[in-house]
């Protein structure tokens, strides 16, 4: 692992687990010991759909997407994770049966990988599980809640509009087929959805 990626994968365990308290620096490096890196190249799956999601990921570089697949193998995108986040199974449910969904590079990724129940382990036995867990927990029910709103109450130019809003450079990165899959529609109403955009700010 780079000094830049070690120092990006301490600096976010000391905010997301230790709150920044500068007393623990050996737990922060005996927790970050833990990760090992790791490099895939776009579209490379690193969790299939009926298997069982057991890493927590945090990603220095690049975006993976998480997605649903029906019988027809028609994909549907549920959710993005880009630079300095950490991506894991924060429902129980989700640690405890097979994936639902994949998870696959949207670019070239690099991230560092703990087994989970390594990373959990440690936490519960040194009292910083909730202290942890519970942001993110409370991050996935609002998340969950304002999308079941949008997806009934707002139209899909609404929510291409508030995307961009909420997330500006990751809307120029992600491709409009996947873009338009998160939103809930198709390639050729996204891209109608822009261009009329454009007619209007033009």
């Amino acid at each position: 692992m780079s000094n830049f990626d070690k120092i990006s994968l301490l600096t976010a365990l000391k905010e997301k687990v230790f709150h920044n308290d500068s007393s623990c620096n050996k737990e922060l490096e005996e927790l970050s010991s833990r990760f090992i890196k790791r490099e895939y190249p776009r579209k490379k799956t690193l969790v299939v759909a009926g298997e069982k999601w057991d890493k927590i990921f945090f990603i220095h570089q690049g975006i993976i997407r998480l997605f649903y697949t029906d019988k027809e193998g028609k994909e549907f995108n549920k959710g993005f994770f880009h630079e300095d986040r950490f991506a894991w199974p924060v429902a129980p449910s989700a640690r405890k049966n097979d994936s639902l969904f994949s998870i696959a590079a949207l670019e070239d990724v690099k991230i560092s990988v703990c087994p989970f129940e390594s990373f959990f382990s440690w936490l519960s036995d040194h009292g910083y599980w909730e202290k942890f867990a519970l942001p993110y927990a409370e991050l996935f029910a609002e998340e969950k809640f304002f999308r079941e709103y949008e997806f009934l109450t707002t139209s899909a130019t609404e929510r291409f509009q508030k995307f961009c809003i909420d997330n500006p450079t990751l809307s120029e990165r992600i491709p409009d087929y996947h873009l338009a899959s998160y939103l809930g529609i198709t390639n050729v109403s996204l891209s109608r959805i822009k261009k009329r955009i454009n007619l209007n700010l033009g």
